[in-house]
């Protein structure tokens, strides 16, 4: 969406962006089934010290985009753990269907930047 108005005699345009879809081209997806909720669970306990509402911390790489959605078994928030600040990092976490591997959206910060983490293995831990 653009947004136009006029301040005197200079033109200033403003871009605002909506996350309509906060994991690029995956809605949210709640796990299906009790194991799936169990593990997302347990990786989100293990990683939301990882991923800050001031950053991340710790060295992840970076994926250039998110699996099809129909290869994610579940895409949830992932809670960011630190203070509450203007700007701040909220995350998503999408588990991949093979129940090996999740990836972590980072959106927020300056501008509301993005980041895609991932591949991370799913017994990775914070540290």
């Amino acid at each position: 969406m653009l947004i136009a108005f006029r301040v005197g005699t200079v033109n200033l345009a403003l871009a605002a962006m909506a996350v309509v879809s906060p994991c690029a081209h995956a809605q949210l997806k709640e796990p299906t089934s009790q194991s799936d909720r169990e593990l997302v669970a347990s990786v989100s306990k293990r990683l939301a010290s990882c991923f800050t509402s001031l950053g991340v911390k710790g060295t992840f790489a970076l994926a250039p985009t998110l699996p099809a959605e129909s290869e994610l078994a579940a895409v949830t928030l992932l809670p960011a753990t630190g203070p509450v600040v203007n700007d701040g990092y909220a995350y998503w976490l999408a588990l991949h269907a093979s129940r090996k591997q999740v990836y972590v959206r980072q959106v927020g910060g300056f501008a509301g930047a993005q980041k895609l983490y991932g591949p991370i293995a799913i017994e990775a831990q914070c540290g």
